[in-house]
Parts: structure tokens; sequence; C-alpha cells
């Protein structure tokens, strides 16, 4: 009986050991995973607000987040990397769950670039975020376009993306991911590079999507609608559009950014977007009357965008911006018809003021002139505070 125990005892030993050799030991968090964001509050007058005769409260934007992200080296794989990353506070928190912003895991290699699987900006939308769209230029050269359904997307779930080191002056990156989740057909792939040379660096990006799911509750259906010969429903009239299609989309820009030892600095961007649509039919109900149908049959609709700015930091503690951004008209074919959708450009001017309180706290001044689809032009402001941690 005693030796059957000790043999126990020892087979108890011996399965401890080998399952404690197979079982993933945590390492302290403490010393693995940095907690990072930012705390950004501001006030807005919204120029966009006004265009059309409607009112200009003022709102209050509150884009606080923060976010968990670390990094370990392994002993038999390349080094992990990892994050989770919070959306905006917002106004009562119901989007800042973790996980709304970039959420990826992958590994880093030495000399070799990284490669993520997530949740993150696609390579193109990256530059077009930054500096082209900073202030409040993204309101037409980000979001602010024509093609209906829209021509790229920015941050996209279900990515795998790689990112290369740096090669001289030269980096680039490519990725490639789902689309519309339920849609198997529905994909996009993407690429970009920067190249610095001197104080110049240039910029250059593509992306390609297929089948995007595409609703027919768009504002481009209106302007679309009007330029139809015998279509008696006006801009004003629509009571609801019914129907919806999928779209091919391409997207490009070409840009350039250039900081001097004086304190000034230039960029500009030049963006291409294109969706065409698998046809369809609309079905368009005015406030008053019958409803009426429009076909899509070999449609597709084009759109170019120029961001241009310029900044000077040569006052101790004080950046200083300028922007102008626009969308021209877009070009929309139809029927085997093509026309230039007059009405559909987009401008803004807007310029900043921004005080460093801190190397990681500033107040900024935003105000803004905005003109949507032709429209007059209309004055907004935002005042901001930011710290980041």
């Amino acid at each position: 009986m005693e030796k059957m125990f000790k043999r126990s005892i020892v087979a108890t030993a011996v399965t401890a050991a080998a399952l404690a050799s197979t079982v993933a030991m945590a390492k302290p968090a403490t010393e693995t995973v940095d907690l990072y964001g930012q705390v950004a509050v501001s006030m807005w007058q919204y120029g966009e607000h006004a265009i059309g005769g409607g009112d200009q409260p003022i709102t209050f934007e509150n884009e606080s987040r923060f976010g968990l992200r670390g990094s370990a080296d392994l002993e038999r794989a390349p080094k992990f990397i990892w994050q989770l990353e919070g959306g905006n506070v917002g106004d009562a928190g119901a989007g800042s769950g973790l996980g709304v912003r970039d959420t990826f895991a992958g590994f880093e290699f030495d000399d070799g670039g990284k490669v993520r699987v997530g949740r993150m900006l696609t390579p193109l939308y990256q530059m077009i975020d930054w500096p082209y769209s900073g202030q409040r230029a993204g309101a037409v050269f980000d979001w602010g376009g024509d093609v209906l359904g829209g021509g790229r997307y920015d941050r996209q779930s279900n990515m795998v993306r790689y990112d290369s080191a740096k090669m001289g002056g030269l980096n680039f990156s490519v990725a490639a991911g789902r689309g519309t989740e339920s849609d198997d057909g529905s994909n996009f792939y993407g690429l970009s590079a920067s190249y610095n040379v001197g104080v110049v660096t240039f910029h250059a990006g593509y992306e390609s999507g297929s089948d995007r799911s595409v609703s027919a509750l768009d504002s481009f259906y209106n302007s679309y609608l009007q330029q139809q010969p015998g279509f008696s429903t006006g801009i004003d009239a629509v009571k609801s559009i019914e129907g919806s299609t999928k779209s091919d989309t391409n997207a490009a820009l070409l840009g350039f950014e250039a900081y001097f030892d004086n304190g000034f600095g230039v960029y500009a961007a030049y963006k291409m977007e294109s969706a065409d649509y698998d046809d369809a039919t609309a079905t368009v109900t005015p406030e008053s009357g019958s409803a009426e149908t429009i076909n899509l049959v070999g449609a597709s609709i084009e759109q170019d965008s120029i961001s241009v700015g310029v900044v000077y930091g040569g006052v101790e503690n004080w950046q200083f911006k300028a922007n102008y951004a626009a969308n021209f008209d877009a070009d929309v074919t139809n029927e085997g018809s093509s026309f230039n959708a007059t009405g559909t450009e987009d401008s803004i001017f807007s310029v900043q003021a921004l005080y460093f309180l801190d190397p990681a706290a500033i107040v900024y001044a935003r105000p803004y002139v905005i003109s949507k689809d032709d429209s007059d032009h209309e004055f907004g402001y935002g005042l901001g505070l930011e710290y980041y941690f």
C-alpha cells in the first residue's frame, strides 16, 4: 500500500510538470500593457447647419477615448503586437466601447515591417485622413463627396494589413479585407507608398472594392433625379426612395508634404473616387402625387477632389494652419448617356490657431467657411481643448 501511494505521488508530480510546460503563463500586465488616449472636448457652431436657411445651434463634442496596447518578445516567434482602442465618448458613451477604433493582433519583424489582422484604417484612407483632412477639411475631402454609397472604405474590420519597414526613403503598405461582411463577394484591396527626399515626402495610394452594398437613401439621388428628362419630383418634395444596388469602387490619391527649417510647411493632394453600379430600379415617392421610377442601367459616378494647406510653426508654442479643400462636380453615366452633375461641387476654407499648453496639451480655434452642393458659403467655427496621455 505504501509503495502504491509513493508511486501515485511520483506520477502526479510528473504529470503536473508536463502540464506546466504546455500551459501559457500570463505575464504581468504592468510590464507589457500601455494605457493611452486623449481627453478632447470642443464647442462648435457648424456652418453646414446654416446651409439652406437652417439653424446653427451651439454643439459640444466629446472626442475623449482610451485604448490598451502592448507587445511581447516570444520565445519561438517574432514580436507579438496588439491593440484594443475604444471609440469617442460622445454625448452618453454609446459608441465608446473597446474595439470601435483600431483593434488588432499581429507580429513585428526585425527590419521586416509588421503584419496585423483586425480592425484598422485602410492604407489609402490613412493618407486621406492625415494630413489632407485636418482641421475641418474632412467635411469636404473625407466624408463630403457625392459618389453614391461611397468610393472607398475608411476604418474597416476583417482586414489583413502589412506595413513595411523603412527602406531608405521608401515605405509601403498593402491590405485586403471584407467589405459587406454578409456578402461573400464583397471585398477590398488597397496599397499605399510614401517616399521621403530631403524636406519633401510624396504619397500615393489606391483601393479597389467589389460588391459594396448601396442604399438608395442617399442625398446624391436628389441631384441625380433632377437631371432626368421628364422627371417631375423636385428635390424638396421627395418623401421616400426605395431600392438598392451594389457597386464596384475605385479610389486613388497623389499628394506631398514639405516642411522647412524656417517653420513653414505645405501639403497638397489630388483624390479620385468612382463607383460602377449593378443595374437596378429605384421607386421615388413624392410628398404628393404618385410614385415614379428611375432605372440604373450601366450607371457610374466619378468625382475628383483636392486639398491644399500651409502650416507655420515659427512662433514659440504656436502653430498656424490654413487649408482649402474642394469636391468638383461629379460625372454621371446612366442608360448610355453621360453628364456633368452641376450643383454637386463642395468647398471649404479653414484656418487654425493652435497653442501648446504643454507638449501633451493644446487649445485651438478653427474658423471656416463652407459650401455644399454649390450653396452659398456659410461661416462656422470651433474652440477646443485636448490632452494626450
